[in-house]
């Protein structure tokens, strides 16, 4: 399992805020260093698929195996592609059935969106109780399958909230000036009794940074992904906090979805929300969109 240098704004926005962009809390040189030097790698290899997975696909194909249609996918992109196919000789693993038939047809669509409705039509047929997705290796490249299988290989990120955490104070509990106290206070020579100034009103009750912290757990495990958090009996995320930062361990299309890719143009990133579940998805680059054919 691997820690990552991770930089994000997507949580004030999450939280429906409009702060700055995010910083994690400081690593020591050392290990920085090493996840910097990892990270460029490894990112350069994930950027370069998503570049292949942008050419625009003409597909008409009609009950085809899934397993046939994949093999195209690699042969016209050249991307480096991972699906994780059922094992009949194996109880423990699930996985897609390579022998599925698709009926799919697309004209000039960007292959990562053809993977995506492959994916869709599949799990469709197969019913496996379980969502198909795509996510990153450390590698690089692509894997596809059951989250199921996907959950078996995590990163460490974290996200730092302290301007989420910070409580700007209300400052409603100012004295008050009397100016009909001050005038009668003059004329009479300025004697005993209460002074022109009044005492302000209570502070409103603010939430301390522990329940903020906690609110925004529960927003993030409630629309992010929420069948797979921890606290919801999945295996697939979990949270912690560690002074002001986010601790989160999950499988990379978790971590999409509550971020996308750093290195994948933001105009490029689309979110929405459906069911009250947020919904982070990849569009592909036209600049590397030339077409391919069967």
């Amino acid at each position: 399992m691997k820690s990552v240098l991770h930089t994000s704004a997507s949580l004030a926005l999450l939280a429906g805020v409009g702060f700055a962009a995010l910083s994690v809390t400081p690593l020591t040189p050392a290990a920085t260093a090493n996840l910097m030097d990892d990270d460029s790698v490894t990112k350069e290899a994930k950027r370069d698929n998503l570049r292949k997975l942008s050419k625009v696909i003409t597909l008409d194909v009609e009950e085809q195996p899934v397993e046939d249609i994949i093999r195209f996918l690699v042969d016209v992109t050249g991307a480096d592609l991972e699906p994780i196919y059922l094992d009949r000789n194996s109880a423990s693993v699930s996985g897609i059935d390579p022998e599925t038939p698709i009926t799919i047809r697309v004209t000039n669509i960007p292959a990562i969106t053809v993977l995506e409705r492959i994916l869709e039509r599949a799990n469709i047929i197969e019913e496996p109780g379980d969502d198909y997705t795509w996510q990153f290796t450390d590698s690089g490249s692509i894997e596809f399958g059951p989250k199921s299988e996907l959950n078996r290989h995590q990163r460490v990120e974290l996200y730092d909230i302290a301007d989420l955490l910070f409580v700007v104070p209300n400052f409603d509990d100012a004295p008050q000036f009397n100016l009909q106290s001050a005038i009668q206070s003059a004329s009479s020579g300025g004697g005993g009794g209460s002074g022109p100034f009044t005492q302000g009103g209570p502070q409103d009750d603010q939430p301390d940074p522990k329940e903020r912290a906690e609110a925004l757990i529960n927003l993030l495990e409630t629309t992010v992904e929420p069948d797979q958090w921890a606290n919801a009996g999945g295996d697939g995320a979990s949270i912690t906090v560690y002074r002001t930062s986010l601790v989160i361990t999950a499988a990379d299309y978790v971590h999409r979805q509550i971020d996308g890719y750093s290195f994948w143009p933001s105009r490029l990133t689309q979110v929405r929300y459906s069911d009250k579940q947020r919904e982070v998805r990849i569009k592909g680059d036209p600049k590397y969109r030339d077409s391919a054919k069967p």
